[in-house]
């Protein structure tokens, strides 16, 4: 029992500081977001966002999936993680060395003028990214994740004056690369002031192979995510152009903020929790209904919501510069509505035990979504992130199918957990879709119009949840306010 009240202890702390890192970082990271896309032109967010797209596929790779592998390892001792360290370091910098040699070839290739510089740039950081993130995953398996937060809120507040100040002095695009490199060498400093792992020149070979087949499997799964998920950004810049990528990046940057929250604080400490009581099926089936039932009652809502107000939240965020980027932001929030539950369903694959699953959902969405997206050519931006939100939608049945079935649970479990609030949300979107199209209200006040059309859709999606799952939706407030008395 004692046993069982420390770990409920230690993971209620962790999701508390994940939560705090996540929620506080975010939010931070928002506000220099919105602050950059006011003071610099779209044209220039593109050439960042272009160099950016290279960098994160020169750190997926030279990372090699050892962080997943270090947290997962049972018995873990410190110079097990020696070789791969080394490894990593490494390969990264020879991959930085890469780009930045073939910067010219790579800017040619991406039809981007002037990219070369800052693609050096950006490759410069990858080496530091590697050096912060196994430092990070050991932190992570040591369930210290308030030394993480600090980190984070740390990173985000150095590198948003950083970025700003050289944004206000006329850098340009080195302004958003300038923030990244502080926020990114602040979480080094912060890491390895304190380390609670070193490395030595004490190399063990005996777990490399174990270590390095994980590894692999994360890369590989990570790889193939990375050119399904971001392919619509290859897309959009080889069709479009810079500023049509900024046009999308600045759109889905909502999205994105939300999703992440959610994965983040979640998974940090799912990955770590769940995997301790993986053998009890049946406490993973309660776990996995409440969970899913939670994230559609609270998550849903506010994507929808905020797709219902796009037009508002466009206006007042990012101002006059970005109109028709809420055209892009509607179907991406209304995707993030239904991701917000299933995102879920990776961790509880991996606490069972179930990476081919994993796997073949990976490829799965590849085979959905690339072919669309590349032979099938949309008139704009916005046509564009439709064909790509609907073509990931089509994953969904199969994500939910291989999580129930790997509980042992049946679609009619989650009828009235789930269905009935992700419908709610459906039904308020469209009586605020109504209302904007056939009330004929005019040009309205941007204040007014957005408390008037969220007054609409959260009376629409209460009347709805009352009616169809009063019982359900009050079960989880309790178990929240119970979660948190703990």
């Amino acid at each position: 029992m004692n046993d069982m009240s420390n770990f409920r202890r230690r993971a209620v702390s962790a999701l508390f500081w994940s939560l705090f890192q996540n929620w506080g970082g975010r939010a931070l990271s928002m506000v220099v977001f919105v602050l950059l896309a006011r003071l610099l032109a779209p044209a220039q967010f593109g050439i960042a966002s272009s160099a950016f797209l290279v960098m994160s596929m020169l750190s997926l790779v030279a990372e090699f999936g050892y962080g997943d592998a270090l947290i997962q390892k049972q018995g873990l001792k410190d110079q097990d993680v020696n070789i791969p360290f080394y490894a990593s370091m490494i390969l990264s910098t020879a991959l930085a060395c890469i780009a930045a040699f073939m910067s010219q070839d790579i800017a040619h290739l991406m039809n981007v003028e002037g990219l070369a510089p800052y693609l050096i740039g950006t490759a410069a950081i990858c080496p530091f990214l590697t050096l912060a993130s196994f430092q990070d995953a050991m932190y992570r398996r040591h369930v210290q994740f308030r030394a993480l937060a600090m980190r984070t809120l740390a990173g985000i507040i150095i590198g948003g004056i950083v970025g700003v100040a050289m944004a206000l002095m006329g850098f340009g695009t080195w302004a958003l690369i300038g923030q990244f490199a502080a926020q990114t060498l602040t979480s080094v400093v912060w890491l390895w002031a304190k380390p609670v792992w070193k490395p030595n020149a004490d190399l063990t070979w005996d777990t490399l192979t174990g270590l390095s087949k994980f590894g692999f499997n994360v890369v590989g799964q990570r790889l193939i995510d990375f050119f399904t998920l971001r392919s619509i950004d290859f897309v959009i810049l080889l069709v479009y152009g810079p500023a049509a990528l900024a046009l999308f990046t600045v759109s889905s940057r909502l999205y994105q903020l939300l999703l992440q929250l959610l994965q983040s604080s979640i998974s940090n400490v799912g990955l770590t929790m769940l995997s301790k009581v993986s053998d009890d099926k049946v406490r993973l089936q309660r776990l996995y209904l409440r969970s899913s039932s939670i994230g559609a009652f609270f998550g849903t809502p506010v994507f929808c919501g905020l797709a219902a107000l796009a037009p508002e939240v466009n206006h007042i965020m990012f101002g006059q510069k970005w109109a028709g980027a809420e055209h892009v932001m509607v179907p991406l929030l209304l995707m993030g509505g239904i991701h917000c539950v299933q995102f879920v369903n990776a961790s509880y694959l991996t606490a069972l035990g179930r990476p081919q699953a994993l796997l073949w959902l990976v490829i799965l969405k590849a085979v959905l979504v690339l072919p669309p997206l590349y032979f099938i050519r949309m008139d704009s931006v916005a046509g564009t992130a439709m064909l790509y939100c609907a073509s990931l939608v089509c994953l969904t049945p199969f994500s939910f199918g291989a999580t129930l079935n790997a509980l042992s649970l049946n679609w009619k479990a989650m009828i009235r957990p789930v269905g009935v609030p992700m419908l709610a949300c459906g039904a308020a979107f469209f009586a605020v879709y109504a209302t904007r199209t056939w009330a004929g209200l005019g040009e309205l006040n941007i204040l007014f119009s957005l408390l008037l059309f969220g007054a609409i859709f959260t009376a629409a999606y209460a009347v709805s949840v009352a009616i169809l799952a009063f019982d359900i939706g009050r079960e989880n407030v309790l178990f929240l306010r119970n979660a948190v008395r703990r």
